[in-house]
């Protein structure tokens, strides 16, 4: 048997790497969601952070997954009590981390801090249509192995933004801190209840 020249072999395993690289690492969007002129986001958000760690040296953030649940109630807008909203996460310096619920179809687009944040980014995020009522989100995001190389111990914040007519709507922020199980449960306010943030 003949063996193929290294050139060869080199230039196979440079292809080889790229796409595995790209089929790993490259964020899913809707296209059809997204403002004229946008890009989808990453894990980092839209400011050019570097992608998680492939060293194989990733700092564990100390915890593996983190629950947000919250109750919507109506704003008084035009579409009540139909609304859209979203649910994400950023950390402590503002940048978009991830996308954990959007409920949102053609008025996507009044969801203005989440679209500036995330650039639209919804990679494995729960999404839905414009919902009917008013309900309690509930959702856990099981951090694995990869996903814990994004994360240092530290400053973060949950974002939910919710709106019943053609405008921004009210904004909620939960600050946490990644690093140790924690319960944060903050005060209802006008249209958000029941909040919860836990980390384990």
């Amino acid at each position: 048997m003949v063996s193929p020249p290294a050139r060869v072999l080199s230039i196979g395993f440079a292809i080889a790497t790229a796409f595995v690289a790209s089929a790993c690492f490259a964020p899913s969007h809707d296209a059809d969601e997204l403002e004229p002129g946008t890009q989808p986001g990453s894990y980092f958000g839209t400011d050019g952070g570097a992608p998680p760690d492939q060293s194989g040296a990733c700092s564990n953030p100390g915890s593996s997954s983190i629950r947000v649940k919250v109750r919507t109630t109506a704003n008084g807008g035009r579409y009540a009590p139909r609304n859209i909203g979203a649910i994400w996460i950023e950390n402590g310096a503002g940048q978009f981390v991830r996308t954990l619920e959007v409920w949102a179809n053609t008025r996507r687009r009044y969801l203005t801090r989440w679209k500036t944040a995330s650039a639209g980014n919804t990679v494995d995020a729960v999404t839905g249509a414009t919902l009917s009522n008013h309900t309690t989100h509930d959702r856990i995001w099981n951090l694995d192995e990869q996903e814990r190389c994004m994360f240092t111990a530290g400053a973060y914040k949950v974002r939910v933004e919710q709106t019943d007519f053609n405008g921004n709507g009210p904004l909620l922020e939960v600050p946490f801190t990644m690093g140790t199980p924690a319960t944060v449960t903050p005060a209802d306010q006008t249209t958000f209840h029941d909040i919860l943030v836990e980390l384990h």
